[in-house]
């Protein structure tokens, strides 16, 4: 299984929520898991085009799917994540959540790396609540 982080802007501290890339162990909300942070402990803030993925934390669960080695996790940035919604747009006609989109982009890189595979990704949710943040991103410009 894979699973695909927000990788934001990059890989620097406070410019993505990737908190299982880039996060280290700690205890945030009562939960040990990883969690961004910086040398002394301390959260830090996040970014992610998506407010659903735009967090410090994650779930103890994916935690320990990723020690085990049961789920591989990778991220995409806000622009593959972009790339990925429009192109959903386009060859299906159904406007995606944000958060979903990151796992298009995800499936798009291992598709090219494993053709004729079947690939199953769970579509989380509608982009229609997204609609401000498309219109200051991917549609920006447009009439």
């Amino acid at each position: 299984m894979l699973g695909v982080e927000a990788g934001g802007r990059g890989p620097g501290l406070g410019d993505n929520s990737a908190t299982l890339t880039y996060g280290r162990p700690g205890v945030l909300q009562g939960s040990y898991t990883m969690i961004l942070q910086d040398e002394n402990g301390q959260v830090q803030e996040t970014h992610s085009v998506s407010a659903g993925l735009d967090y410090s934390g994650v779930g103890p669960e994916h935690a320990l799917l990723m020690a085990t080695g049961r789920v591989t996790y990778e991220q995409a940035t806000d622009d593959e994540a972009l790339d990925a919604l429009a192109e959903c747009c386009h060859a299906e006609g159904i406007l995606p959540a944000i958060e979903t989109a990151h796992a298009f982009a995800g499936a798009r890189r291992w598709a090219r790396d494993n053709p004729g595979k079947r690939i199953l990704i769970g579509l989380s949710g509608r982009g229609d609540k997204d609609m401000p943040t498309l219109q200051k991103t991917l549609l920006k410009g447009m009439p």
